[in-house]
């Protein structure tokens, strides 16, 4: 076969796979658009659809619609046009003591969400979450599946925290973390404790901590366990994700195509 022919028929089958491809990423199920939006969980797309709350192109919506970049879509009367093309934006925050990680603030305190830069398309979705009086790193991104992918315990993602003890904790307090204790009846540790200052007189004691689950207040639970009482939290880490030194408390920093890449590739997506 002549070395024209070969390639011809290598540029035809190359431009089948780019169709292809290109029609696999510009189709998508409404409840999964719905939920990478950020608009609502999947449950509650259920419900919208079975109040006939949906209409996409001017057609009522079932639970087995697919969207395609461009479609209208409508939802409780408010319009919006279907872009499958977004590219997926991380944001890391440093959280500040007093901020709550709530869509809405109250009197006291303020939402997280307050100090975010707002978004011409979609939303800022946000990866677990720290209680009010634990600072540090916190994760948000326009990409639902990457956020269900980090959050979910199965990822087995690797939290650090900085956290610092009131008073010396013994030998076999330590001990206990590591080889497990009950927490909400639930087994639980820490992977890796590590003591950053070792003064014998000290009031409070440093420890850089680290573990791959990520319950509601599960570090603090740990300590107590112990009856230890935890006075300062910060997160520094989550997989990948360090938080920099030189971000201040209340700033925000967006993750560059190859953090974004190298996050991606931790729970197995691509963008």
């Amino acid at each position: 076969m002549c070395h024209g022919c070969n390639f011809l028929i290598n540029f035809y089958l190359m431009s089948i796979y780019l169709v292809i491809r290109i029609t696999i990423k510009l189709n998508i199920k409404l409840k999964k658009y719905l939920s990478n939006a950020g608009y609502c969980s999947r449950r509650k797309a259920d419900q919208f659809i079975q109040d006939n709350s949906i209409q996409i192109n001017a057609n009522e919506a079932s639970h087995d619609s697919i969207l395609q970049h461009g479609d209208v879509i409508t939802i409780n009367m408010k319009k919006s046009v279907v872009n499958l093309k977004t590219k997926t934006e991380i944001l890391i925050y440093h959280k500040p003591v007093g901020e709550i990680c709530s869509s809405i603030g109250t009197k006291k305190n303020t939402s997280v969400y307050e100090s975010l830069p707002p978004r011409n398309e979609g939303k800022w979705i946000m990866v677990g979450r720290l209680d009010v009086n634990t600072s540090g790193l916190l994760i948000f991104s326009n990409n639902g599946d990457l956020v269900q992918k980090l959050s979910h315990p199965s990822s087995m993602i690797e939290r650090n925290y900085l956290c610092r003890i009131f008073g010396n904790p013994t030998k076999s307090q330590i001990n206990n973390l590591l080889n497990g204790v009950e927490v909400d009846g639930k087994r639980s540790s820490f992977d890796k404790l590590i003591s950053i200052n070792k003064k014998s007189n000290a009031q409070n004691t440093w420890y850089r901590a680290t573990l791959h689950s990520g319950r509601n207040r599960e570090v603090r639970k740990l300590w107590e366990s112990q009856s230890l009482q935890v006075s300062r939290l910060i997160r520094i880490g989550f997989g990948p994700i360090k938080l920099p030194e030189n971000l201040g408390s209340g700033q925000y920093k967006t993750l560059d195509k190859n953090e974004i890449k190298k996050v991606m590739k931790t729970v197995g997506l691509e963008d």
